[in-house]
């Protein structure tokens, strides 16, 4: 029998795992099954995220101009969502990490939504930082949308068990 690892214990071998690779690659790979999906083609408003330590970057996307795109923004506990104006609107927010300045959208406008990962297992839930804030904002707000992880293959795994607070995903998209 395989053993589980604690979420912290498995957070942190990420998080290492993850300063060691660089996904180039795999960023550029999965941008382009992103924008051939038909969830992409069909959606008009979309949310997307600036990565972080080395995540894969689909910022590349933001330059697509028939979509309404629309970034994370933490305040307080809370996640909200602000459309994206260009990249000279956007400032270092509560964890160092590149927000848009304007009003939060009521996050029901949202037809899909990318959303970064840790690690994510063949259940379709995502271990992410450990703050929260993408499980509460999905529990709190009834989101209709369909919800992406957005992953490199090599952080998909089962070695952690979701907990009932965890959210689980309409897909998971890798490179592969």
């Amino acid at each position: 029998m395989k053993t589980l690892l604690k979420k912290d214990e498995l957070r942190k071998i990420a998080l290492k795992e993850r300063f060691c690779y660089n996904p180039i690659e795999q960023s550029r790979i999965i941008v382009s099954r992103i924008i051939n999906s038909k969830d992409f083609i069909q959606s008009r408003n979309i949310a997307l995220y600036y990565p972080i330590k080395n995540e894969v970057d689909i910022t590349k996307i933001l330059a697509i101009k028939d979509k309404n795109f629309y970034l994370p923004r933490c305040r307080g506990l809370d996640l909200e969502f602000v459309p994206f104006s260009g990249l000279s609107n956007l400032v270092n927010g509560q964890f160092n990490i590149k927000e848009p300045i304007g009003e939060k959208i009521n996050p029901n406008i949202l037809d899909l939504i990318y959303t970064p990962a840790l690690i994510a297992n063949s259940s379709k839930f995502r271990l992410g930082y450990g703050k929260g804030y993408y499980d509460r904002f999905f529990s709190n707000n009834k989101i209709k949308a369909k919800k992406i992880i957005v992953i490199c293959s090599s952080f998909i795994c089962d070695d952690f068990v979701e907990d009932s607070f965890d959210v689980a995903f309409d897909g998971i998209l890798s490179e592969k």
